[in-house]
């Protein structure tokens, strides 16, 4: 059984980390959406 050192983590590191995630969510919804513009005008 391996022991984990950082149990709780540190809280700066998974704000930075959800930060991120969000970042890339709202990169592909924007995406998803410009594409669908795109297609409705063409």
């Amino acid at each position: 059984m391996e022991v984990e050192t950082f149990t709780l983590g540190n809280p700066i590191t998974l704000l930075l980390e959800r930060l991120v995630y969000l970042a890339i969510g709202i990169f592909f919804i924007v995406a998803f959406y410009t594409g669908i513009q795109r297609g409705r005008n063409d």
